[in-house]
């Protein structure tokens, strides 16, 4: 349970592109500045379980690609496989759209151009129902706060931090 918690959370940081201003004043993203590896760290402060968290990014075309692998004894288990999302981006937001994650459930995801994100999943295998992460980002760091809800209604909560490399 704790392993999809902390996987959760570095999907959020993954969609943390930053933005800059174009000759009108028009927030507009920039994600050249945003590909390239990303490191940081988890912790579920619920069960207070920590671990690494290394992203890759990568950009083909109007595609960003977010390579997500976490370290640690994530939910008590094994260290977990690395997982890639796709996510497209115009001039005004990145997001991600009805992907199916054998771990993440059925996701959706919104960036904005302030920089704001919401990523949410249901669906999920295991005793978890829901989840939704909210987070910003800047040019060098992503933060994050992950909401789970479980099966049975209890809840907990994780944050996380990458920083560019």
């Amino acid at each position: 349970m704790l392993h999809r918690l902390a996987r959760l959370l570095v999907v959020a940081l993954v969609f943390a592109l930053p933005a800059c201003k174009n000759s009108k004043g028009t927030t507009i993203f920039d994600p050249t500045a945003f590909l390239g590896t990303w490191a940081g760290t988890w912790t579920n402060t619920t069960f207070s379980s920590t671990g690494a968290a290394n992203v890759v990014v990568a950009q083909n075309g109007s595609d960003l690609t977010f390579t997500v692998d976490l370290d640690g004894n994530v939910f008590g288990g094994a260290n977990p496989a690395a997982e890639v999302f796709t996510a497209i981006f115009d001039t005004s937001r990145v997001s991600l759209g009805a992907t199916t994650s054998a771990v993440y459930g059925d996701l959706t995801g919104t960036l904005n151009a302030n920089g704001s994100y919401t990523i949410s999943g249901t669906n999920i295998n295991g005793s978890v129902a829901s989840f939704t992460m909210t987070g910003n980002w800047t040019g060098t760091q992503i933060n994050a706060n992950v909401a789970i809800t479980f099966d049975d209604t209890t809840t907990a909560a994780a944050t996380g931090s990458l920083t560019k490399q």
